[in-house]
């Protein structure tokens, strides 16, 4: 989810993988927690193995963006906070190896605008990553003698893994595979769903305003109001979750504002 990055703190967790330079900000381990307690679960163990499945999960998808950018030219570091990630373009502009948020390099502007479809690869490349993780978790626990099978209580069929062998005792791991599972797979679909500032809305927004260079960004925000919409509806009445309703239902109204700043489009005045 792309929205404002938060400034930097003494507590922040610093690091690098694969050359991009990663700031964790302290609040980014909330969300691990809410995921832990609202999953059903205070035991200790379970709310550490939601702490950790959240940071790999968010950490994978903003490094599938980060690694799509470097290949269409330009470098990017990540952040971790509250809201999930960023994957920023650009490499950090002080001495510190990990930077300050406020100095930032700016893309160089001598270098060949990108295409639509390039812009549309970096923002799938974040969940694309995310369901190619999570078929190499399903993969291992059925090749190491384990199973998989389907979850039909919510909107999407979700995997729920049963380790086989010599791992079939072991209950932590398999809370730690089965939230790895449920993270990779139903946050990476919902996030493909055509609503801003969600990865599915950027590449709405590509294809509509390469299609209608003068319409297609109201048609998008229209596209974001509607589909929010509908899952903050599915979210409360079908899966009973308040967290996707007031996720979707936020994003919803924030397309809905966005529209009425731009006069509805067609030249209307705003409502």
């Amino acid at each position: 989810m792309l929205l404002a990055e938060p400034s930097r703190t003494q507590f922040d967790l610093n690091f690098s993988i694969f050359g991009f330079p990663v700031r964790v900000h302290p609040l980014f381990w909330v969300m691990g927690l809410v995921l832990g307690f609202t999953g059903g679960g205070s035991d200790g163990i379970w709310i550490i193995s939601c702490m950790l499945a959240v940071f790999v999960s968010i950490l994978i998808h903003e490094l599938g963006h980060a690694l799509m950018i470097r290949r269409f030219g330009n470098e990017a570091h990540i952040v971790l906070y509250a809201m999930g990630g960023l994957a920023i373009e650009g490499r950090p502009r002080s001495g510190d190896p990990f930077g300050n948020p406020w100095e930032s390099h700016t893309p160089d502007y001598g270098q060949r605008a990108r295409t639509p479809g390039e812009q549309i690869l970096i923002s799938a490349a974040g969940p694309g990553i995310q369901l190619i993780l999570a078929a190499l978790i399903a993969g291992l626990v059925v090749a190491t003698g384990g199973s998989i099978h389907a979850n039909f209580n919510g909107l999407i069929p979700l995997p729920v893994p049963e380790l086989g062998g010599g791992l079939a005792k072991n209950a932590n791991l398999e809370d730690l595979v089965y939230v790895l599972l449920q993270i990779n797979i139903f946050w990476a679909l919902m996030n493909l769903l055509p609503v801003l500032p969600l990865d599915g809305g950027q590449i709405a927004m590509q294809l509509l305003t390469q299609q209608d260079p003068w319409g297609g960004m109201q048609k998008t925000l229209w596209l974001s109001v509607i589909t929010g919409g509908v899952m903050a509806v599915i979210g409360a009445l079908v899966m009973q979750e308040m967290f996707l309703m007031l996720l979707f239902g936020s994003l919803a109204l924030s397309s809905f504002l966005t529209l009425q700043q731009l006069g509805g489009g067609g030249g209307r005045r705003p409502w």
